[in-house]
């Protein structure tokens, strides 16, 4: 299991991951997992046999802050640590950069797993498509 960024020619494959694990289930169409902030964020992929089977997203909201975006990992690979992957690695992007704090908004099913990794709630957040979503925070203590 590796953990990149993706390449150029991998890109469709990405965000095709990205619609079908958080879009597809809502009946929304294709296009509605991107957003004007794709090309100034970073991206990370996860890997095995050269097959896509993770993916998220970070962008800087501005220097202090971080935001956490498009995590999705194909379904039977859920709970063998690629999103915790993806997460440590945007969480050491963000203490590199001298960022104070990284957010996310976390679906219902999911708040445990990025409590483990160190988030806590912050308060509850919107809907999408009847989904209750809860914005998370996790403090950056940087050794500098």
């Amino acid at each position: 299991m590796k953990i990149l960024e993706p390449t150029s020619d991998e890109m469709k494959e990405y965000y095709h991951l990205r619609w079908k694990i958080l879009r597809q289930p809502l009946g929304l169409e294709e296009g509605t997992e991107k957003d004007d902030l794709e090309d100034q964020s970073i991206h990370r992929v996860v890997k095995i046999n050269n097959q896509i089977i993770g993916v998220g997203r970070l962008h800087f909201i501005d220097d202090n802050n971080a935001q956490i975006r498009y995590m999705a990992v194909e379904d039977n690979f859920r709970g063998s640590g690629v999103g915790k992957l993806i997460v440590d690695e945007f969480i050491k992007i963000s203490e590199n950069r001298n960022t104070k704090k990284i957010i996310l908004y976390a679906r219902e099913s999911v708040i445990n797993f990025y409590k483990k990794l160190g988030f806590d709630i912050v308060r509850q957040a919107h809907k999408l498509k009847n989904i209750q979503h809860f914005l998370m925070e996790k403090i950056i203590i940087n050794a500098n």
